[in-house]
C-alpha cells in the first residue's frame, strides 16, 4: 500500500495551506485589519431580551436598493437567530431610539460616521457603535451590504458559506456589540468566476465578490469595475473583423487560409469563432499611421463610445484574440526585432492612452473621472519588454513604459508551473521572471488567474500551495484586480464551493487564515463526512507531491490529467476507500438530508470513479464494471458536462464504457 502518502494525514488539514499570522482588532492607519480574526466587546445594551427587541433598522428616507436589501438581509438573519425580525423604518416615518442605521442616513450623518474612496476602496464600510445606537456605512452600494453581513457574523454568529449552507446561531439573548471599525478590503477588483458566482448573484454579494455585469441585479451594488470590454475585444469589439476588414485588410493580422475570406457575410457566431483563433491587430498600423479616418483614429472613437456608454466603469480591456499569431508584415517584424512582440503592443497602448487622456481632459466634460486600460500580458506578449543590466530587468527604451493609467492585466496560461507559487523562482522561473520584467514596465496590474482543468473538469485542482502565496504576490504589485477563472458553464465541479468561499474571502481580507477558512466549511459543509474529505485532501497533495509532480505534472489547465502515469490503480483504490467511509458516515441519516450530504460527497467522488472506469475498466468484471458504471451516473445528475474545451458531455463517456459491456 502507499503508505508513504497515507500516512502523513494526522496533521490533517493544516498541510494543506500555509497559516497566516492573526491580526488584533487594534487599527492603525497603515495597518489592514484582519476582519476575520475581528473580536466583538459587548455592551450593556441588549439586542434582544426577553424574546422582543427595541432595535430598529433605519434607513435613509430616499433608501437605494442597496441599502433596502441590507436591511432586509439583516432583519431576516435576525429572525434566524432570535425568531423575531427586526422593523425596518425609514426616516421620517415616526421617532425611533435605538437604531441600526444602514447608510446614508440623517443619524448616521449626525454621529460623524463618514465615508471615503482612501478609507474604504471598492466594497469596504464602516461600523461603530455610538451610545446604544450601531451605525453602518460606506461610500458604495456593495459596502453598505457587506457591513450588515459582517455585523451579522460578528453579532449574530451567522456565517455565509454557499448558496447551500448557511449557518445561523439561536439566540435568547443578544447584546449589542461595541464596533469601531473601518475597513478597506484588500483588492478592488474581486471576481471568482464560477457558474455558482455568474448566475446566482446573491450567492456572489455574500461572498463579498463582483458579479459580471451582464448578470448582475443592481440591488447588490455596483458590479464589476470592468467594462464590456472586459475579455478578448479589440478585433471583436473595438475593431471587428466583420465590419472593417473588407476595407481595410492592412489593419489586420489573418491567418493565410482566411486572408481571402468575406467576413462581412458570415453570423456573427462564425465570424467569432474564426477570428478569435486566427486574427490579431497590427499594432504598427496604429502606431506610425494616424491620419484621420485610419486604423488609430477608428479605434480611438470605438472606444470612447464604450466610455461614454459606460460611465461608472473603470477598466476598458484593449484585448488580443485567444491564439499565439502576431502581425507577420515587414514593420510589425522590425519593431519585433527592436522591442519584442510585447512592446509593439505597449508602444500602440500608450498611444491610445496618451489620446483618451487628452479627450477627458479636453473634451469628454468629466476631466476627473478615473479610467484604467488594460493591455494582456498573455501568450505572445507574455515576456515583458525589458532588457538586462547586470542582470537585472530594465525597459527596452521609455516608449514601451505603461503610461499612468495602463494597467497590465497578466494571464499566466503558458509555461508557467501552477503547482508552485508564481514567485518561486526556482520552481516557476518563466512566470517570476516575467513578472519581475513586468514590474519595471507599469505600476498597475490585473490578474487573471486560472483554477481550473479545461480538459477534465472532474479533476480537483490542486491549488493549495498556491492561492494565498499568489495573491500577496499580486497584493504587493498594486494589482487593481483579481479574476480567478474557473468553468461557468456548469456546477458542481471538485471542491467548487470550497474554492469559492476560500477564494473569496482572501480577496476581500487577504490576512485571513487560509487554515481555518478551509477548516471552517469542511465542517460545515461536509459535516459528519468533513474527517474523511480532509483526509482526502491531505491524501491528495501528498500524492501530488510525491507522485504526480514528479512524474511531470506541471499544473497546466490544459494539463491531460487522467493517465496511468499520474493516477495508479492503488492510488484511486486509496481514495476509493476513504469515499467509503465518507458515505458510511451519512448512512443513519434520513430522508432530505441524507440526499443533501450524499450528493455533496458524490460531487467529489466523481475523480476516483472517473479515474477508475477510463483507465482501469480492464480490471474488473463486467458485473463490477457495470456496477460502477451507474454508480457514475448516479453521481453525477447535477453536472452534465466532462471536459470543457470540446464540451464533451458525460453521457458521451458513459456510452464508451457501456460498450464495453456489450
Amino acid at each position: 500500500m502507499m503508505k508513504r502518502w497515507k500516512y502523513i494525514l494526522s496533521v490533517g488539514l493544516g498541510i494543506i495551506m500555509a497559516v497566516s499570522a492573526v491580526a488584533c482588532n487594534k487599527q492603525s492607519e497603515d495597518e489592514h485589519i484582519n476582519i476575520d480574526a475581528y473580536t466583538v466587546e459587548y455592551t450593556d445594551h441588549p439586542l434582544f431580551a426577553n424574546g422582543a427587541s427595541q432595535y430598529k433598522i433605519l434607513i435613509p428616507a430616499d433608501a437605494t436598493e442597496s441599502e433596502k436589501y441590507a436591511a432586509d438581509e439583516l432583519s431576516m438573519i435576525f429572525e434566524q437567530s432570535t425568531g423575531k425580525a427586526l422593523p425596518i423604518v425609514a426616516e421620517g416615518e415616526g421617532s425611533v431610539s435605538s437604531v441600526i442605521s444602514i447608510g446614508n442616513t440623517d443619524a448616521a450623518e449626525e454621529a460623524g460616521i463618514t465615508t471615503s474612496e482612501s478609507t474604504m476602496g471598492n466594497g469596504g464600510f464602516v461600523i461603530r457603535t455610538i451610545d446604544e445606537n450601531l451605525y453602518i456605512d460606506s461610500n458604495t452600494e456593495a459596502g453598505k451590504i457587506y457591513g450588515a453581513l459582517f455585523f451579522a457574523e460578528k453579532n449574530l454568529g451567522y456565517m455565509y458559506y454557499s448558496e447551500d449552507e448557511i449557518k445561523y446561531t439561536h439566540y435568547d439573548k443578544v447584546m449589542l456589540g461595541d464596533f469601531d471599525l473601518t475597513y478597506k478590503p484588500s483588492f478592488d477588483g474581486r471576481n471568482v468566476y464560477s457558474y455558482d458566482t455568474l448566475y446566482n448573484s446573491d450567492n456572489a454579494v455574500h461572498l463579498r465578490v463582483n458579479g459580471v455585469k451582464y448578470t448582475w441585479d443592481k440591488k447588490y451594488g455596483e458590479a464589476s469595475m470592468w467594462s464590456t470590454l472586459h475579455d478578448m475585444s479589440n478585433v471583436f469589439q473595438l475593431l471587428y473583423v466583420k465590419d472593417y476588414y473588407n476595407d481595410h485588410p492592412e489593419w489586420f493580422y489573418v491567418a493565410p487560409q482566411y486572408q481571402d475570406t468575406d467576413f462581412s457575410q458570415m453570423t456573427d457566431n462564425e465570424c467569432y469563432t474564426i477570428v478569435q483563433k486566427y486574427s490579431q491587430l497590427c499594432y504598427t498600423e496604429g502606431y506610425y499611421e494616424d491620419d484621420e479616418g485610419g486604423m488609430f483614429d477608428t479605434f480611438v472613437q470605438n472606444l470612447i463610445g464604450y466610455i461614454q456608454n459606460e460611465p461608472d466603469a473603470e477598466l476598458f480591456m484593449l484585448g488580443m484574440g485567444d491564439n499565439e499569431y502576431f502581425c507577420d508584415c515587414e514593420r510589425c517584424q522590425a519593431d519585433v526585432a527592436k522591442y519584442k512582440k510585447s512592446g509593439v503592443m505597449m508602444r500602440f497602448v500608450n498611444k491610445v492612452a496618451k489620446e483618451i487622456n487628452r479627450w477627458l481632459k479636453e473634451e469628454s466634460g468629466t476631466p476627473d473621472r478615473k479610467i484604467y486600460l488594460a493591455a494582456f500580458a498573455y501568450l505572445t506578449v507574455m515576456e515583458p519588454p525589458v532588457k538586462y543590466e547586470n542582470r537585472q530587468p530594465v525597459p527596452i527604451d521609455d516608449s514601451v513604459v505603461a503610461e499612468h493609467n495602463v494597467c497590465i492585466r497578466i494571464a499566466p496560461l503558458t509555461n508557467s508551473n501552477f503547482y508552485w507559487a508564481i514567485n518561486d523562482a526556482e520552481k516557476n522561473t518563466y512566470m517570476n521572471t516575467c513578472i519581475s520584467g513586468w514590474k519595471e514596465i507599469s505600476s498597475n496590474f490585473s490578474i487573471w488567474d486560472y483554477r481550473v482543468y479545461y480538459h477534465n473538469v472532474v479533476a480537483p485542482y490542486p491549488y493549495w500551495n498556491t492561492v494565498k502565496a499568489n495573491l500577496e504576490v499580486y497584493k504587493d504589485m498594486n494589482v487593481i484586480d483579481v479574476y480567478h477563472q474557473g468553468i461557468a458553464q456548469t456546477s458542481g465541479v471538485p471542491f467548487g464551493r470550497l474554492d469559492d468561499y476560500v477564494r473569496s474571502r482572501l480577496l476581500y481580507n487577504l490576512d485571513a487564515d487560509v487554515h481555518q477558512l478551509a477548516n471552517d466549511f469542511i465542517d460545515q459543509y461536509y459535516k459528519q463526512a468533513a474527517p474523511y474529505i480532509k483526509e482526502y485532501i491531505a491524501f491528495l497533495r501528498s500524492y501530488y507531491e510525491n507522485h504526480v509532480v514528479p512524474a511531470g505534472y506541471n499544473g497546466s489547465v490544459y494539463t491531460t490529467v487522467f493517465t496511468t502515469n499520474f493516477w495508479t490503480l492503488e492510488c484511486l483504490l486509496t481514495i476509493q476507500n476513504i469515499f467509503d467511509k465518507a458515505y458510511a458516515s451519512i448512512a443513519e441519516l434520513d430522508g432530505e438530508e441524507y440526499e443533501k450530504m450524499k450528493g455533496r460527497i458524490d460531487v467529489e467522488s466523481r475523480f476516483y470513479r472517473f479515474g477508475l472506469l477510463e483507465l482501469y475498466s480492464s480490471y474488473f468484471t463486467k458485473d463490477q464494471l457495470a456496477q460502477m458504471i451507474e454508480d457514475w451516473k448516479n453521481a453525477n445528475v447535477f453536472n452534465p458536462l466532462l471536459q470543457n474545451e470540446v464540451r464533451v458531455d458525460i453521457q458521451t463517456k458513459v456510452d464508451e464504457w457501456e460498450a464495453l459491456l456489450k
